[in-house]
C-alpha cells in the first residue's frame, strides 16, 4: 500500500487521511472516479484521462476543487513522495458534504496510488471467460463510483470461473462492467459498440493501433454477433487487451486466442511504451 495519498491537493499519510461521514459518496454513492497507469514517474495519456474526468464531473454538476495544471503537478509530487516509478493512479471526486443527505455539496478530491497491475499471463495466452447479464447503466458515459450490479454478480462470476460480466440490453451488446468489448467477424472487420457505453481510453488506443490493419466499425452490435465472431476481446486500463474465448460457457470462435488479439495487444503495448518514452524524452 502506498504511504501517501492526495486529498484536495494536499499530500497526506494514507493511514491518517479521511473524509467526513456526511459526504454524499458515503450516503448515496454519488461521485465519479478515473483510473490510469504511470510508468517512469509519468502518467499514461494524462490529457485523455483528464478530459474524461473533468467532463464526467461537469455532467454530474460537481466542481473539481483544483485545476488541471495543479492536478498534474500534484500527481507527480504524490508519485515522488511515495518513491514509485510505476503503478496506477485512482482519482475520486465525491458528491461532497451534503446539507440534507441528498443534495451535493463541495466535492472532495481523493488521489490514491495502487501497484502496477500484474495479471496472470494465462489470461492473454489462453484467454478468459465472461458471463452475460441484461443491464443498461443509468449514465453510461460517466465513470461513476456506483458498481452495484457488477459487485452483486461477483458470486455468479466466480461460480462460472469467469473474469467479468458482460452487459447487454434488449438484445444489444454494450460493454463489460470494467471494460469495452471488440469483435472480429468472418470478414476480418473489427467491430465495437458505439453508444450507451463508457468510452474507454484504452478502447480509443486500440482503435488507433488498428487503423490501417483491418476495417474498424463502430456501430450497434447485436448480442448474437458475439457468438458468430471469430475473435472477441475486452480492453481496459488494467487489462490491456485481453482475449475472450467463451461467454456463458459458449466458445467464441474456436475457443482459442486468435491472431488479431495477439497482434493488436502487441501494438497497444508498443503504443503505450512509445507514449511514455516521448513524455520522458
Amino acid at each position: 500500500m502506498a504511504k501517501y495519498c492526495g486529498l484536495n491537493g494536499e499530500i497526506l499519510s494514507q493511514q491518517e487521511a479521511g473524509i467526513g461521514l456526511t459526504d454524499l459518496a458515503i450516503l448515496r454513492g454519488y461521485g465519479i472516479f478515473d483510473y490510469f497507469l504511470f510508468k517512469y514517474g509519468q502518467p499514461l495519456l494524462e490529457e485523455q484521462y483528464f478530459n474524461r474526468f473533468y467532463s464526467s464531473a461537469e455532467k454530474m454538476h460537481l466542481e473539481v476543487p483544483i485545476g488541471r495544471q495543479l492536478l498534474s503537478r500534484h500527481l507527480r509530487e504524490l508519485i515522488a513522495a511515495n518513491g514509485e516509478t510505476q503503478g496506477a493512479i485512482r482519482l475520486v471526486l465525491t458528491g461532497g458534504y451534503s446539507p440534507d443527505g441528498y443534495a451535493p455539496g463541495a466535492p472532495n478530491l481523493i488521489v490514491l496510488l495502487h501497484p502496477y497491475p500484474k495479471l496472470p499471463e494465462a489470461y492473454f495466452t489462453e484467454g478468459v471467460g465472461l458471463i452475460s447479464h441484461s443491464f443498461q447503466r443509468e449514465w453510461p458515459e460517466i465513470k461513476a463510483i456506483n458498481y452495484l450490479t457488477g459487485i452483486k454478480l461477483l458470486p455468479q462470476i466466480r461460480q462460472a470461473g469467469a473474469l467479468e460480466v458482460l452487459y447487454h440490453h434488449n438484445g444489444i451488446l454494450l460493454e463489460a462492467v470494467r471494460s469495452n468489448i471488440f469483435l472480429v467477424n468472418s470478414r476480418e472487420e473489427l467491430i465495437t459498440p458505439h453508444s450507451n457505453i463508457l468510452y474507454g481510453i484504452t478502447r480509443q488506443s486500440v482503435i488507433k493501433v488498428a487503423e490501417g490493419l483491418l476495417p474498424i466499425i463502430e456501430r450497434e452490435v447485436r448480442l448474437e454477433e458475439l457468438f458468430q465472431a471469430r475473435e472477441a476481446f475486452i480492453t481496459g486500463t488494467n487489462k490491456s487487451l485481453m482475449p475472450v474465448v467463451k461467454v456463458d460457457g459458449r466458445l467464441i470462435g474456436n475457443g482459442e486466442v486468435g491472431p488479431w488479439a495477439r497482434k493488436l495487444r502487441e501494438g497497444l503495448e508498443a503504443y503505450r511504451e512509445g507514449y511514455y518514452r516521448k513524455v520522458v524524452g
